[in-house]
């Protein structure tokens, strides 16, 4: 199992890592004196002399912890010499100069610690460069801390090494967790899903996993086995987990290791047969540095393997260096038989760098007046082996100094950010042949780029359908330029074992048979046949076995088993429901959504007496009588001065203008109008009418049929209200969904066969039966195709999404299978299959009941015609009223005229008139009669 990285924090003595480290260098400082003068006269008298000052300048003692036995140990140490050489032949003005002391840690970490110690309390250094690793500086951290003597390493990468945050360690590199970022967009680049990191289990190996965790989810990938390899494993404990990674899916692996380690996993892996075609290697910096100058029997082994590492520009400074630097170190450590081996790498520009920005720090806090650049000597010195160090005066100088630094140095810019080097650009490599091909890079702001002065933006590269588009072609492990998927078939499991339910109904999408033949079985049915479609449309072989697997009527037992593993797969009609997709991975959906209500038909044929009014609503009704009433008043207006028609008593005027009016509903009125403007408001008043009379015959037709294809149950609480039975699926999940919906236990029955179905909705709540069942839609389509014209579909009651087709967490097949569906479901292929198991037509349930109040028709649907008539109405009457007045008020004065005149002939006959009826009778009326010419 890996190891726990550290937990952040301030350091405390309370640490048992910590402790240990004391109580060993408590012992090694009685014994290691001895050891320590032999080295010091080894290496570091060796390189001391490079940095000899001269009787005029001021000697500053500074600190080197490398581990010398190692290539990078070597050539560190002599870029650190060339860095002091060329500084004070640059600047010979410089009163101050650096000598070395270097100390061999011996790949160790307690003797790392113990260098460190000698150099701060024996040689009194001012600044530590070093150590070479992380692990080794981790301990040192505090040692710095402690003395205030910066310390500065140039290829400690490891996340861990700076996790307590100790102010006076500076790290001249890239850490570890910048590069993550990178390897996520290249695995997002090529599509892959899932991948296992192999790491070094220390706590270098460890300090990646939160960063490399974070980015990979970032571009929805995810890891899915973590292999914690020690440095030092023997050759069988490595085989045993490379086969445990062969008898996984997954192919694409990320390697974090140092450069030691690698090499031999990678032989092993070679052994093994894993660098061969279809698998994926993909190493972190700290190799993909290395990889021009390792061995050639590893680069070998290594053959396709993608890299990452900081990016640094060819330039003639490089190139001058470079050819200065094979030179010497050929001639120094004899290096002959591997040309490789003697060039440098970016951990020697980094380690020239921090020289040279030692050595300037030196000078800038000597000439600002701090010449005694001296230590503190503690009052309990001897004590305590950690107490008892000298603490450094001149430490808090030189660290903001060193910080402060900013040149152009042999890697870029040399400038610290957060205590650390920003590293903006990583270079993509392929190992092919000899040497490390490059591919492309990497920026945060550009994402992966073929060249740096490329014109994609980092939303252009994300939005690329592969890498290919962005990077070079890559040469594969097995020489192939056939980009691998990723995943493969486990060599111990080469056959998927796929699960089919059992079904005792519903035999159409699932029928599972005995097959004498074979003493097998045989599946067919509709969801098989589009399973076995979606795998002939993958573009590779599929080999599977179909297992028949009873779940008694629950497919949560058959869920269970794909998620213990017991099975690859399962295929059937298994709904895609959410509690279910916590433990399994499903496909697309094959089939349609949803869980409906299935109800008896109810043929009534009968209407209502008024169901004539329902098409409108009582506002239109209301409406449409007013303007009837109004437009035959507005024409009564305008016809009634000269139109005889429109004249007489005041019944006839109202009984010809109203009857005109409502004879225009049907279009049978008669052409009694003479005017300009009635026949105007006529023409827009019949337009009114036409689409009224349509609109109304329409709505009428759909009210009509409605009522006979009307069903039993509309609504699930209907059924709830009147304390109904209800019946659903033996197994299946909706019976959790009618206790949700609040339904009486008792009131819920079980139903299996169709003939169940029938039969229980037909019978009814009253007799033994049920008055609605709740199935989902797939399998009330199918219902319906055997028994459609007496039940109808009422839905959808819940939301499913369909059957899908089952697969463990993080299946590589999910993908593929999910493209081949949605190919199939949308093609002429999916009718086919469709057909051959539902007949011509699979019956969609009916959404919702029939709604009468959706056809029926209101007055906002007519609204802006009502308010067209209405102004012209009002315009008419505005234009009319004035000749109506007119017209009426000269009747009435020929009116009274008329009366005056009688009145005036009655009163000159009257004498008369009474003298010849004195003898009529008493309450008799006069008889008046009156002459005429």
């Amino acid at each position: 199992m890996p190891r726990r990285a550290r937990a952040r924090g301030a350091p405390s003595a309370a640490e048992p890592s910590v402790l240990a480290a004391g109580m060993v260098l408590a012992f090694i400082v009685f014994v290691a004196p001895p050891l320590l003068a032999a080295a010091a006269s080894g290496a570091g008298n060796a390189s001391a002399s490079t940095a000899a000052p001269a009787a005029t300048t001021v000697p500053v003692d500074v600190g080197l912890i490398l581990d010398l036995a190692t290539g990078l140990g070597k050539k560190s140490l002599l870029s650190v010499d060339m860095a002091l050489e060329d500084l004070y032949a640059a600047r010979p003005d410089f009163t101050t100069r650096v000598r070395l002391h270097a100390r061999d840690s011996d790949r160790d970490v307690v003797t790392a610690a113990s260098a460190a110690v000698d150099l701060i309390r024996d040689e009194k250094v001012s600044v530590v460069i070093g150590p070479q690793s992380t692990l080794q500086a981790e301990f040192v951290t505090y040692l710095a801390n402690k003395t205030k003597v910066p310390v500065i390493s140039f290829s400690a990468t490891g996340d861990a090494a700076i996790q307590y945050h100790l102010p006076y360690f500076l790290r001249a590199c890239a850490k570890d967790s910048f590069q993550a970022a990178a390897i996520a967009a290249f695995v997002e680049a090529y599509g892959w899903k899932n991948v296992v990191v192999v790491y070094e289990d220390d706590n270098y190996g460890v300090g990646i996993l939160p960063s490399i965790t974070d980015a990979l989810q970032d571009v929805e990938a995810r890891i899915i086995y973590r292999a914690a390899i020690p440095a030092s494993s023997p050759d069988y404990l490595i085989d045993e987990e490379l086969y445990k990674l062969m008898t996984m899916q997954t192919r694409v692996f990320i390697v974090h290791m140092l450069p030691g380690p690698a090499s031999h996993f990678f032989a092993r892996a070679s052994a093994a047969g894993m660098m061969s075609e279809g698998y994926v290697w993909i190493v972190t910096a700290n190799v993909g540095i290395v990889l021009d100058v390792l061995p050639q029997h590893t680069v070998e082994n290594m053959q396709g393997v993608v890299g990452f590492r900081p990016y640094v520009a060819k330039s003639a400074r490089i190139i001058d260096f470079m050819s200065q630097f094979d030179a010497l170190f050929r001639a120094k450590y004899h290096q002959a038989h591997d040309v490789r081996m003697a060039r440098p790498t970016i951990f020697q520009y980094w380690a020239y760098d921090v020289a040279w920005a030692v050595a300037t720090a030196v000078e800038k806090v000597n000439r600002a007046g701090l010449a005694n650049i001296g230590f503190q000597t503690p009052q309990d010195v001897g004590k305590n082996l950690v107490n008892g160090l000298p603490t450094s005066t001149a430490g808090p100088e030189l660290l903001s100094s060193i910080l402060e630094a900013d040149f152009d140095g042999l890697a870029g810019r040399f400038r610290f950010v957060d205590r650390h080097m920003d590293v903006p650009v990583y270079e993509v490599v392929n190992v092919v042949g000899e040497k490390a091909r490059g591919l492309g890079f990497w920026s945060p702001g550009s994402g992966l780029l073929r060249l740096l002065n490329s014109s994609f933006t980092e939303d252009q590269a994300k939005s690329s359908v592969s890498a290919s588009e962005v990077l070079k072609p890559v040469i594969w492990p097995g020489d192939s330029t056939t980009v691998p998927k990723g995943w493969d078939f486990p060599v111990n499991a080469k056959v998927l074992r796929i699960a089919v339910p059992v079904r005792h109904e519903f035999k159409n999408f699932v029928n599972v048979e005995a097959n004498h033949n074979t003493n097998g079985s045989r599946a067919s049915g509709y969801s098989i046949d589009v399973f076995e479609a979606a795998v002939n449309r993958l573009p590779y072989a599929l080999r599977y076995e179909y297992i028949p697997y009873d779940c008694a009527n629950s497919y949560d037992q058959l869920i269970t088993q794909v998620y213990y593993k017991k099975f690859d797969a399962a295929v059937g009609d298994v709904s895609i429901i959410a509690n279910r997709s916590k433990y399994v991975d499903f496909t697309m959906p094959y089939t349609e959504s949803g869980v409906s209500m299935l109800v008896l038909a109810k043929n009534d044929d009968r209407t209502t007496m008024w169901i004539f009014l329902e098409p409108l609503t009582e506002d239109l009704w209301i409406a449409t009588m007013i303007f009837i009433f109004f437009t035959g008043l507005v024409v009564w207006m305008i016809e009634n001065p000269k139109n005889e028609r429109f004249q007489g008593s005041k019944w006839k005027q109202f009984s010809t203008s109203f009857y005109f009016t409502f004879s225009t509903l049907t279009f049978s009125h008669d052409q009694i109008i003479e005017k300009l403007h009635s026949k105007v408001v006529v023409v827009i008043w019949c337009f009114v009418v036409l689409v009224l009379v349509q609109s109304y015959t329409a709505s009428l037709s759909s009210l009509l049929t409605a009522q006979r294809l009307q069903p039993s149950v509309t609504d699930p609480r209907q059924l709830l209200r009147n304390g109904h039975y209800v019946g659903y699926q033996n197994g299946s999940f909706v019976h959790a969904m009618l206790r949700r919906l609040q339904f009486d236990e008792r009131k819920i029955k079980v139903l299996s066969t169709l003939e169940e179905y029938a039969q229980a909705l037909k019978a009814g709540s009253k007799h033994g039966g049920v008055s609605a069942i709740f199935d989902e839609n797939p399998y009330l389509n199918s219902f319906i195709t055997q028994y459609g014209k007496d039940f109808q579909i009422v839905g959808p009651i819940d939301r499913t999404d369909g059957f899908g087709f089952v697969f463990p967490r993080g299946s590589p097949l999910v993908p593929d299978l999910s493209k081949a569906i949605l190919n199939i479901t949308e093609g002429c292929e999916g009718f086919q299959i469709q057909k051959k198991w539902f007949g011509d037509a699979t019956p969609s349930p009916e959404y919702g009941s029939p709604d009468t109040d959706s056809v029926r028709l209101s007055l906002q649907s007519f609204k802006g015609l009502f308010i067209v008539n209405g102004f012209a109405l009002c315009v008419m009457l505005v234009i009319n009223l004035p000749e109506f007045i007119r017209a009426k008020s000269t009747e009435l004065r020929n009116l009274s005229l008329q009366r005056a005149n009688s009145s005036g002939e009655i009163a000159s006959d009257n004498e008369p008139q009474q003298l010849q009826n004195n003898n009529a009778a008493p309450g008799e009326p006069l008889q008046i009669e009156r002459e005429t010419d």
